[in-house]
């Protein structure tokens, strides 16, 4: 019968127990080291030590006297086959029986007489015995069997004992480990069924939400866990080459298993006594272990589910222990990746709890709680230890850095005591490294500079206590990476002068001004490091604490304004500059950043060029603000806008191949793209009015590069632009129209738009052809042409490349048919100019060098001849082949171009009243010729027929108006360019709006703003154009009598008061009889025409007369 605790005398030495980390030292020895919360006791707290427990042995799992072990087992040894097969039996039917019950000491008079003999060896008691001594007498006695006994029916009968409790799981795991030291090969293929049969079965079904819950089951896998543990303790001799495998299984079980604490605990135990005997092993040194990473793995996703409100237990303190010990097992050493999860895990687990003083407020109160205090001291230290040994592994410089790198989070964290914890962990890591070790460096070691960084962005901390210990870091950091031996370098003399007078003023808590500390970080700090401190401080002008954002402002400032900025640093703050800028969330300090820019800009003009040509891509908000701020500067966006000029037109030499060449390309590709954007940018708007002469021929030599380079888009399509990207060749193009519609000269865009000559440009044989025609706009409306032929002789004379010679003598040709030019140049010059470049290699520019030669500017008495020879073509115009007056009109052109400077005279009328009787011609052909050349004509006559010409255009007006509705699409193309250039002729009102109109738009709204811009700019006019208008309700073209009947009733029922007052008797009648006419005419239309207007033209002849 069991005797109860009450009935059974206690023995007199003290009791058994399992303990889960630490033993007394007196003359017994822990179970199996287990955390789970039924087996820790108050005592810990205070015998806890930091250090893992060294024994490994079964001596150290079971509370026995080692000196009495051999008698045990030579007793053993010398029973039976059938003696041994009948104590396991035994046994197994006690630990069956007996192992639900509660107490822990059994009766000595329930066993068997063969069993009390074994435990009279053991112990002196005579009337109880811990339970445990069953699992170890089970696993001594199956160790100690030789190969016929039945181990897979004895051990299978073990595996088969209930899970549910502690004890349960550390006997099974205790007999296993011993069974395993004979028996390895045996008892691992035992343990592989029973995790196949048993857990991974219980696995699945658990995962069923309908499965019964069984209990007994549900943590045979924290048995199984800690059954490989002590399979390592027991067999170590032979375990070396098996660590993988079993690793390989616990960190499988652990994965598919329910997390809880018994998993949690067990997994830990398992891995401890791994670690434990692997550090002992001399073996484990040259050994490659696979595993390793997973174990630290696993422990790190237990240390995630700890809770980070309170600390209760030893396991975070043991985690780090472990991971310690298993990363010194690791050859040739741990993995950055494995280290920076470790880092960032444990980080997290222990900065995130309350503070110190608050941990114990957030506890449920027990008796075996150990001191919350004592306990978090020993888990930072533990953490300071893991820290410790990273170092210690790679006595670097670069390794103290990756290990500061994690503390950045938490440096910056938003709570005090977080940012404290981080800040004491440094300091002692690098107190730790200045007085026990001698850190080399291979690098520059760069980042160093943002670690100072950080710790210098809490030098105004509210918490004095963070103050002075994020002082005392970078007290440190610096003497670190300033330290030489004096024999090699006396200059660490005066850096320790600097650092104890910073010690001094820390001391004194002079920590306003912060002055000082910039000067010692430019002195003592590399240039990277500076540059690394510089964008640093620069990020955390992001932050939301408004002390820090202001402090990161101050010193950001002081480095800017400190000479010595070196140039690869300015390139990496403008990146910075661009990063930032979309963050920062204090409007204040954004626009203190801003104001920095133009500073930097006028200091280091070529820099900032280049590093914002580096960054733009593609173009966005930021580089446009940045452009646009430095643009407000005047004299630094005149060497801005050169240096982006010079950037553009450089192109990879011929000697150039590889990532030269194309850095170069793209270097001239984004100035290009940035010359776009900045001609839309208003405070760039004056200096390219003062450039335009060079942006222009530098656009347009930039065109023909790309047709050298066969960098054309052919898919070209005009005006149908996206957005999201543009081809260089796009771009350039855009961007030269661009250049005249943003710098007020839209009547030349006009010109070009409304003949499509911007289509020239894109093709190679039509280039010349686009260059002249543009050349021409610029002389027709007086572009800057004085600003523009002297660059472009300039460029003739400089440049080395023909595409330059070529555009250049194209437009030079081209403004001598300009008024303006014998007004700033002598002719002589000009003369002499293009002499020299008649025996140029380029065909195009000898021949255009001779033409320019023969112009009318240099030989005015070709004047009379070419009127003369006007005169008579004038005359073969009546002919009326059609054949015939093209030619004839394609000539006519021609002279009137050249006679541009010196004007045709009174030839000009005489053509224009020729041409204005072909408008209405059959021949669709003939009358577009005629309507194209009518704008030509019209302002070629000079001065003293200037007034005559205006006269017959205005009465052309309204034809043209109605020609814009011609049937064919080529005479209405042809009818908008002279509509418009009629148009600026009269200086309309909305004149920039009709281009726009006729460009881009169609429809009846598009009809609508036309009539309202022609009729509205012409007050006072309105009875003669719908007196013209009449003449064309007959026309035979259909489309232009429909322009003419809705034009007509558009001035009767918008103007219809204004006609009353304009018209006279005389204009009434004969405008009456014209309408009477309609009356009886066979069209259908025009008869509907009548009806509709009848009793309009009845009501304005009543108020008329």
């Amino acid at each position: 019968m069991l005797a109860t605790a009450s009935e059974v005398p206690q023995p007199p030495h003290p009791r058994w127990r399992f303990h889960c980390w630490r033993f007394h030292h007196r003359r017994f020895h822990r179970l199996s080291p287990s955390l789970e919360p039924e087996q820790v006791k108050q005592e810990e707290a205070e015998t806890e030590d930091n250090d893992l427990d060294s024994k490994a042995s079964s001596e150290n799992l079971l509370f026995v006297q080692s000196s009495k072990e051999p008698q045990l087992v030579s007793k053993i040894q010398s029973m039976s086959y059938s003696k041994r097969t009948f104590l396991l039996d035994s046994i197994r039917h006690y630990l069956k029986k007996y192992l639900e019950v509660e107490p822990e000491l059994l009766s000595i008079g329930i066993f068997n007489t063969y069993l009390q003999d074994l435990i009279s060896i053991m112990t002196d008691s005579t009337n109880c015995l811990d339970r445990k001594f069953l699992f170890y007498f089970y696993g001594l006695i199956l160790r100690e069997s030789s190969e016929n006994i039945d181990l897979k029916k004895h051990l299978l009968g073990l595996l088969d004992l209930s899970h549910q409790l502690a004890s349960h799981r550390e006997g099974i795991a205790l007999a296993i480990g011993l069974a395993s030291s004979i028996h390895f090969e045996t008892v691992w293929s035992i343990l592989e069924h029973f995790g196949q049969t048993r857990i991974l079965r219980h696995s699945i079904m658990t995962s069923n939400a309908k499965s019964i819950h069984d209990v007994p089951w549900e943590w045979a896998n924290s048995t199984a866990l800690l059954c490989y543990g002590q399979m390592v303790v027991h067999a170590k001799n032979i375990i070396l080459p098996w660590v993988d495998n079993i690793t390989s299984r616990m960190v499988y079980y652990f994965n598919c298993s329910k997390y809880d604490s018994i998993l949690k605990n067990s997994f830990l135990s398992a891995t401890i006594m791994i670690s434990t005997v692997l550090s002992k092993d001399p073996g484990a040194q040259n050994h490659t272990f696979k595993q390793i990473p997973d174990l630290i793995d696993c422990i790190l996703i237990s240390i995630q589910n700890e809770s980070q409100e309170f600390l209760a237990t030893y396991f975070q303190q043991k985690s780090l222990q472990v991971i310690s010990k298993l990363c010194s097992l690791l050859q040739p050493g741990i993995p950055t990746m494995v280290k920076t999860k470790i880092l960032s895990t444990c980080f997290e687990s222990l900065f995130m709890l309350p503070a110190p003083e608050m941990l114990a407020n957030n506890l449920v109160v027990q008796e075996d709680l150990p001191d919350v205090q004592i306990l978090h001291t020993k888990t930072m230290h533990a953490l300071d230890l893991l820290l410790q040994h990273f170092l210690f592994e790679h006595q670097t410089m670069e390794e103290l850095q990756f290990i500061l790198q994690h503390f950045e989070p938490w440096l910056m964290a938003s709570k005090p005591h977080e940012r404290l914890r981080a800040e004491q962990t440094a300091l002692r890591l690098l107190q730790y490294s200045q007085e026990n070790l001698s850190l080399n460096s291979e690098s520059s070691l760069a980042m160093m500079g943002h670690q100072i960084a950080l710790f210098s962005l809490l030098w105004r901390d509210k918490s004095e206590e963070n103050r002075l210990c994020a002082q005392e870091c970078i007290s440190i950091l610096i003497q670190l990476l300033t330290y030489k031996k004096p024999e090699e370098d006396h200059t660490c003399i005066h850096t320790l002068k600097q650092l104890k007078y910073l010690n001094i003023k820390i001391s004194k808590k002079e920590v306003r001004d912060c002055s000082f500390l910039v000067k010692v970080f430019r002195k003592n700090l590399s240039v990277k490091q500076n540059t690394q401190l510089i964008l640093t401080l620069m990020n955390g002008l992001k932050d939301h604490n408004q002390v820090r954002v202001q402090l990161a402002l101050e010193m950001f400032s002081l480095f800017l304004h400190t000479p010595g900025l070196k140039m690869e640093q300015v390139a990496e703050v403008f990146k910075g500059m661009h990063k930032v800028l979309p963050s920062i969330k204090f409007p204040n300090v954004r626009l203190s950043l801003l104001k920095a820019i133009p500073e930097l800009g006028r200091k280091h003009t070529q820099a900032v060029v280049e590093v914002l040509l580096s960054i733009a891509q593609p173009m966005d908000r930021q580089i446009m603000e940045m452009w646009k701020v430095m643009g407000m500067d005047r004299n630094l966006r005149k060497r801005l806008m050169t240096l982006l000029f010079l950037k553009m037109k450089t192109h990879p030499s011929g000697e150039a191949y590889g990532n030269v060449k194309d850095k170069t390309e793209m270097m001239s590709i984004e100035a290009l793209n940035t010359m776009y954007e900045l001609l839309y940018l208003q405070e760039f708007r004056l200096v390219i009015h003062w450039a335009f002469s060079s942006i222009l021929l530098g656009l347009l030599t930039q065109l023909h590069y790309f047709f050298e380079m066969n960098m054309v888009d052919m898919e070209y399509v005009d005006d149908s632009l996206n957005l999201e990207y543009l081809s260089p060749f796009r771009t350039c193009l855009e961007a030269l129209k661009g250049l005249f519609w943003t710098t007020n000269n839209w009547e030349v865009f006009a010109y070009m738009k409304l003949q499509q000559g911007w289509l020239l440009f894109e093709r190679i044989n039509t280039f010349q052809q686009g260059v002249t025609l543009l050349s021409r706009a610029i002389t027709h409306y007086k572009c800057k042409t004085k600003n523009i032929l002297n660059y472009a002789m300039k460029s003739m004379k400089k440049s080395p490349y023909e595409r330059d010679h070529l555009v250049s003598i194209l437009i030079i040709t081209e403004l001598l048919n300009s008024k303006e030019v014998p007004w700033y140049m002598f002719r002589s010059t000009i003369r002499n100019f293009l002499t020299s470049f008649l025996g140029s290699s380029n065909e195009v520019v000898r021949i255009m060098s001779l033409q320019g030669l023969g112009s009318v500017l240099l030989q005015p008495e070709k004047g009379n001849l070419l009127r003369k020879q006007l005169s008579g073509l004038i005359v073969e115009l009546l002919h009326r082949e059609e054949d015939t007056i093209l030619i004839l009109m394609n000539i006519i052109g021609e002279i009137l171009h050249l006679l541009t400077l010196q004007g045709a005279g009174i030839n000009s009328l005489r053509v224009a009243e020729q041409l204005f009787d072909l408008f209405d011609d059959e021949n669709e052909r003939i009358r577009g010729e005629a309507i194209f050349l009518y704008g030509d004509v019209i302002h070629s006559g000079g001065k003293k027929f200037e007034h005559k010409l205006k006269l017959h255009a205005f009465q052309c007006l309204v034809p043209l108006l109605f020609h814009l509705a011609d049937s064919c699409p080529e005479v209405v193309g042809k009818t908008k360019f002279t509509f418009m250039r009629l148009a600026i002729l009269f200086n309309w009102g909305f004149r920039k709006e009709l281009f726009s109109t006729l460009a881009w738009r169609e429809g009846k709204g598009a009809e609508n703003d036309i009539f309202l811009y022609m009729v509205e700019s012409n007050f006072g006019e309105y009875h003669l154009f719908l007196l013209q208008a009449f003449m064309y309700v007959k026309s035979p073209q259909k489309n232009l009598q429909r322009a003419a009947m809705k034009f007509i009733g558009g001035m009767l029922h918008e103007y219809f008061s204004d006609l009353c007052f304009y018209l006279n008797k005389s204009d009434m009648k004969l405008l009456t009889k014209n309408f009477e006419d309609l009356r009886r005419d066979q069209d259908p239309s025009i008869r509907k025409f009548y009806l509709n207007y009848s009793k309009d033209i009845y009501e304005l002849s009543q108020y008329v007369s």
